[in-house]
């Protein structure tokens, strides 16, 4: 039998039961576009992940004080007299939330001083308009795009340049304090994870402790000299403050984050490795009854000349068939969803949380300032739902897509071996008296 007629007689029996060859495809299809949109999506996101990373740099070391007093200068000079300490920058954080339009939208206040605010990002922000802070006690201050543009008014701009916000904050005796801040510049929307630089509002160090009614600070963001030099610096600042401070370098996140994300695709990929199992199962099933059907035709090919093997490949050839078609039907599938998962994913980590309020202007409160309302920047603890938003594509590589197919064949062809050798074991006469 020639390679002509093997192509024709499959294709002829699957076509001639469409409905039955559809639904058997359909296993397929869906257990690989489970596979694909899974790999897709988690390489996605590491790479985002290790993309915001790595604009910290990987000298970078964050530090944040365990305690409710925070850190002081004197901390900053004792971590800069460090051997391998090359920039010392402390940064203070809080909780906020800010009233725009008519929202109440989740915010984080940081304050830095301007010369160290592309360190401090990695040069991950830049000004969509006006300019940056001074250097004092001013409450000037730069404002998040996603603030400025919240998702509740369709991205229209709500806040403007010389403008100005009202700062609601609680002193020590949960008394209520105005506080007049002026826009001084608005930035771009920026996709970092560390610093939720779309949610922020960015002052000078003096104008943060002053509106959150600190005189220290939360956050020490050190860069050492050289990448080798980070592990030993980590451990000598852990050495000295102990458990009165936390010590993350970037270079552990990202391992740390490679090493989740890997063991979540692994999980991911067994379960849906299940659906492949499903289906190699229902092929074998179905190719059984196409076997039992097809005993009278089998019983005709045989007694014209076709040998075991001629018999064997016709129906490996259709479940190799129905694996090619499942298969590259799954990558398209799996392929669309991924992007719409990660669409509708950019989507809903844009929109900020928020709570309807009554009052009109721009409003922000803040925690209180003995705790000073700490903010997720460099890995401390959070009591605020504002965090940097993860934007991220899917990574649909060649590799990805071949190990598919190669995977969907091999399941089919896989499931269609024992049916094949069944067929192929029929006596002629046995097989032709069945009818």
């Amino acid at each position: 039998m020639n390679y002509k007629d093997l192509v024709w007689l499959g294709y002829n029996d699957l076509n001639e039961k469409r409905v039955r060859t559809a639904l058997t495809i359909l296993m397929i299809v869906i257990g690989v576009a489970s596979i694909v949109a899974l790999i897709s999506l988690t390489e996605g996101i590491s790479a985002s992940i290790q993309s915001s990373l790595s604009t910290l740099g990987p000298t970078s070391i964050l530090v944040s004080s365990a305690k409710a007093s925070g850190f002081t200068l004197a901390d900053t000079a004792q971590i800069s007299a460090l051997p391998n300490a090359s920039t010392v920058i402390p940064i203070l954080t809080g909780t906020a939330t800010i009233l725009s339009g008519s929202e109440n939208v989740s915010a984080t206040i940081i304050g830095i001083s301007p010369q160290d605010l592309q360190a401090a990002v990695g040069g991950n922000v830049s000004i969509y308009e006006g300019s940056t802070y001074p250097d004092s006690a001013s409450p000037a201050s730069l404002i998040g795009h996603s603030i400025a543009f919240p998702s509740s008014s369709s991205g229209r701009q709500n806040i403007f340049i010389g403008s100005a916000v009202t700062a609601l904050t609680q002193s020590g005796s949960r008394s209520t304090q105005s506080t007049i801040i002026p826009v001084s510049g608005i930035l771009n929307s920026s996709n970092s994870l560390l610093v939720p630089v779309d949610t922020s509002v960015i002052m000078s160090m003096l104008a943060a402790q002053t509106l959150l009614h600190r005189n220290s600070f939360n956050e020490i963001l050190i860069k050492a000299k050289n990448t080798s030099s980070v592990v030993p610096l980590a451990n000598l600042i852990i050495q000295i403050y102990g458990s009165n401070a936390r010590v993350i370098d970037t270079q552990e996140i990202a391992a740390t984050a490679a090493q989740i994300v890997g063991s979540i695709t692994v999980l991911l990929v067994v379960i849906a490795g299940i659906s492949l199992m499903v289906a190699a199962i229902g092929i074998m099933n179905v190719m059984l009854m196409s076997v039992m059907e097809r005993t009278h035709e089998i019983g005709i090919m045989k007694s014209l000349g076709f040998r075991n093997k001629d018999v064997m490949a016709l129906f490996l050839f259709q479940a190799l068939l129905v694996g090619v078609i499942g298969g590259i039907l799954g990558i398209v599938v799996g392929a669309g969803v991924s992007y719409g998962l990660a669409a509708a994913a950019s989507h809903a980590s844009s929109a900020s949380p928020s709570a309807s309020s009554g009052q009109s202007g721009a409003t922000v409160r803040t925690g209180p300032g003995g705790s000073g309302g700490a903010a997720a920047f460099g890995g401390g603890p959070s009591s605020s739902s504002s965090s940097g938003s993860l934007t991220f594509s899917p990574m649909l590589s060649a590799s990805t897509i071949i190990g598919a197919l190669i995977v969907a064949m091999l399941v089919s062809g896989a499931a269609g071996l024992y049916p094949a050798w069944r067929a192929s074991r029929l006596e002629p006469i046995e097989a032709l008296r069945t009818l």
